[in-house]
Parts: structure tokens; sequence; C-alpha cells
């Protein structure tokens, strides 16, 4: 319960800045958020994180992107996929890893996607400067318009964390799951590193190596791979 005063406590130790924190009824977990450019977020919203928290991060206009692409689990929540990132992850700039029971417009545990863009002559009491310019767009579809290749991981690979990898910039994952990783290198999309790392210890407490990360600085990436 005092995980946001927690963090704030730590950030402030190492000399890092908190320009905001999510207020209830907003609820926030770092699992459901990716950075994924200067351009576009995305944020997971369902079981744990809410709607709530990113129209609050919208309205103080903290996200920081031009447009935030809201991922909605509507027909799932399952607590074994609470987050995003127990069945999504990127791997660099124009690939992806995605669990394949979620892909589809006919699949009955699909991710819906609103996306939002800032348009600073906007000034809306609930979103700020954000207005919605899409809804309802199945999530492998809004991923493969944005240029997005897509590798499919099985729904068993996904429960044993194939797709929480932490993955490092400049094309270098390191992941905990030896048939996700073999799946990512068959793939001609992939052009990075991929590093298998033990990691039972912390999976058997229901964590994943992205689960465990805190990125607090960012550098840009080189131009041949994205973050």
């Amino acid at each position: 319960q005092n995980e946001v005063e927690l963090m704030r406590f730590c950030f402030e130790k190492l000399g890092l800045e908190v320009i905001g924190a999510v207020k209830s009824p907003g609820f926030l977990e770092g699992g459901d958020f990716y950075p994924v450019g200067k351009d576009l977020c995305m944020l997971g919203v369902g079981l744990r994180s809410n709607v709530e928290a990113a129209e609050q991060l919208m309205r103080e206009d903290l996200f920081g992107t031009q447009r935030v692409a809201v991922v909605h689990d509507l027909f799932e929540q399952d607590q074994t996929r609470m987050h995003l990132d127990c069945v999504f992850n990127i791997l660099g700039r124009d690939v992806v890893i995605l669990s394949d029971d979620v892909i589809g417009e006919e699949s009955p545990t699909r991710r819906l996607v609103t996306e939002y863009i800032r348009d600073p002559r906007v000034k809306d009491p609930k979103l700020g400067m954000y207005k919605v310019i899409r809804e309802g767009v199945e999530f492998s579809r809004y991923l493969i318009e944005n240029g997005y290749t897509i590798i499919p991981l099985t729904r068993q690979q996904q429960l044993e964390y194939g797709c929480n990898l932490l993955n490092l910039g400049n094309g270098n994952i390191i992941a905990c799951h030896s048939d996700a990783c073999r799946e990512i290198i068959k793939s001609d999309a992939f052009k990075g590193n991929i590093e298998l790392v033990e990691f039972e210890s912390i999976t058997a407490m229901y964590g994943g190596l992205h689960c465990s990360s805190q990125v607090v600085r960012r550098r840009p990436p080189v131009e041949q791979f994205g973050n």
C-alpha cells in the first residue's frame, strides 16, 4: 500500500526528480507501460492498471509522447496475464513478440486499442491536450499498422514468462525462457542478440525479467536498433 511513497523516497535518494504520481482512483503498475519512442507509448489497462490512471497522465501531460495507445484487456483479466508485459514485448524498432492466443479479431482473449493524440489546441477537462482518434482496434492489427513484425509465442511459453524478457536497447535482449529464445532467433525479423539467463528463483515468485526492472534513465538508441 505504501509503494508510491517508498519509490518516491528511493528516487529522491538517487537524486531523481519526481514530476508526478498517479493518484486514486487511478492505478498503474509498471508491467503495463511501454515507452515506444518520442511519438508513442503504450499502456495496458484491465486487471491491475486502469483507465483512470491513463486519463490522469494525459490530463497532467506526463506521458511525454505525441500518441498514447491504451491497450484494453476487456475479455480475459486473468491473474497469470495481469500486465501487458505478460503477453507482449518489444524486441526492437520494428519487431515484437505477442502471445498467439490474443492475436486476431476472433480471439476470445483479444486486446483492443484506443489511440489518443496530443493536440495543443485541445483543452479537455478529462484528457487535457489529448483526444481520441480511434478505438476498438484489435492489438495485433494496430501493431502491424505501426510497422511491427509479430513473432508469436504459444500460451504455454507465455505462462512460463517467455514474453517477460528485458530489452536493454540496441538489439540486446536478456530472456529466461529457452523455447521463447529459439522462436525469436528463428525469425528473420529479429536482428539483435539474445542472452538466456537463469531466473527460476524469481519466476517461482510470479515475476519475470521485465517485472524486475526499473528504468530510471534512457539514452537515445543508436540508429541500427530501437530501445
